[in-house]
């Protein structure tokens, strides 16, 4: 049995979600198909997402309080394909601290059930610390530590912002989270994607990255026109984890792929993949 990354006491149940669970129910009640497929095993319906045995139940609590607040105060304003996304988008502190334990759960995952990764010896050992670091400001509520960005995924914003002009469904609906180090440790950020929302979490931020209208801590609100730039590397990393995706789809088997056809024949023409496929630059 596994104990709990997080307290380090109790039991770990065994299936504890990197990306709340909440963020799947939504992709699979929107979907044409009802189901997901990842990158790992294409040729499977999937009904959820990433799991592994990092918290205990009462931890596992702990961080769905948060989730549900985020749920409720930004994923269903943002992530709705009846209403536009709003100009003004509010930001409480339980946002912000959903995101750090999304964060957190990514590094404790990675650093205790790797599977690969380009880390060399030195960067993993550090990770401890920085893990515990993050759980102090979960914890503590203490936001001076760390910054976290955000990117509501709207025409107007991309476009102000020339990201890559992909396929909708990467912006929409995918969900996707991993860490990323560059040299030196020049800087090292939680890459989150979430239906409609990119999400970077800088554990060791580069002072030099230019951000302007996306950070969350200090501010009680995020206004779409407001958000001018983001670093370079952004639209670096939104190709790498969508060509991620499409190198999938060539291994998707002729049966699986005549499953997916008849789904979508059979599906309801207002479900939000139709509205994502339909819609263009």
């Amino acid at each position: 049995m596994e104990i709990c990354k997080y307290c380090q006491e109790k039991d770990a149940i065994k299936y504890s979600h990197i990306i709340p669970s909440f963020v799947y129910k939504w992709i699979k009640e929107t979907a044409a198909t009802g189901y997901m497929r990842n990158n790992h095993e294409p040729n499977l319906r999937q009904q959820d997402g990433p799991k592994a045995p990092l918290l205990c139940v009462d931890c596992e609590k702990l961080f769905s309080e948060v989730e549900n607040s985020f749920k409720k105060d930004y994923f269903t304003k943002v992530a709705n394909y009846q209403n536009r996304c709003p100009e003004i988008v509010n930001i409480t502190p339980e946002i912000i601290i959903c995101i750090y334990t999304i964060a957190w759960r990514v590094l404790a995952n990675e650093y205790y059930f790797p599977i690969e990764n380009d880390y060399t010896e030195e960067e993993i050992a550090r990770f401890p610390s920085l893990l515990e670091n993050m759980k102090q400001s979960i914890d503590r509520s203490d936001f001076s530590t760390y910054k976290t960005h955000i990117v509501p995924c709207t025409k107007d914003v991309l476009t102000r912002l020339k990201l890559p002009q992909i396929d909708w469904h990467f912006y929409e609906r995918s969900a996707a989270a991993e860490s990323r180090i560059w040299n030196n440790w020049e800087r090292f950020i939680v890459f989150i994607k979430i239906p409609f929302s990119i999400i970077v979490f800088e554990i060791v931020p580069n002072n030099s990255d230019p951000w302007i209208g996306t950070q969350l801590e200090g501010n009680d609100c995020i206004a779409l026109s407001k958000i001018g730039v983001v670093p370079s590397y952004v639209g670096a990393l939104v190709n790498h984890v969508n060509d991620q995706f499409n190198a999938t789809k060539n291994e998707v088997s002729e049966v699986q792929h005549k499953k997916i056809l008849d789904d979508f024949r059979n599906a309801h023409p207002n479900s939000g993949s139709f509205k994502t496929r339909q819609k263009t630059w």
